[in-house]
């Protein structure tokens, strides 16, 4: 079994992914971000127009900084329905400590950590062993 790789050795030369190619139905698309959003808003206007669908609207939830799949939903007040889409995602608390200020402290221990590793090479050199200093102190040779 393999992950999907985005088709990246077909998308690099300027073609899209096998899957989008491939789709007999013309439902799966690919682009950036803003492309993608105004076509899933245009598809939502005309299942509000044409199809009578009065709830029909992108899926594209805030709390969590949107989805890498966007999604055309017939009732947008109830992505429950499909498939077990969240309401009103939100990122944890948990998980926004360790993707913020956790992470700025590591980096800044790890930082501190290699000074002063460096700074004690540059005071005290690199340790020898078998020296005279080193034989005073009860060290093997």
């Amino acid at each position: 079994m393999f992950k999907c790789t985005l088709c990246a050795d077909r998308v690099t030369v300027g073609l899209e992914p096998a899957c989008i190619k491939a789709c007999p139905t013309g439902c799966l698309h690919f682009g950036t971000k803003e492309d993608m959003k105004g076509l899933a808003e245009s598809r939502a206007q005309q299942l509000r127009e044409h199809f009578d669908f009065k709830d029909a609207g992108v899926y594209d939830p805030a709390g969590v900084g949107g989805t890498g799949v966007i999604y055309v939903l017939h009732d947008v007040r109830n992505p429950e329905a499909y498939g077990g889409l969240p309401r009103d995602p939100q990122i944890p608390w948990v998980v926004r400590i360790w993707k913020g200020p956790a992470k700025w402290l590591g980096n800044l221990a790890m930082v501190g950590g290699i000074l002063g590793v460096t700074l004690h090479y540059l005071r005290f050199g690199p340790k020898e062993v078998g020296t005279e200093k080193n034989k005073d102190k009860g060290a093997q040779p």
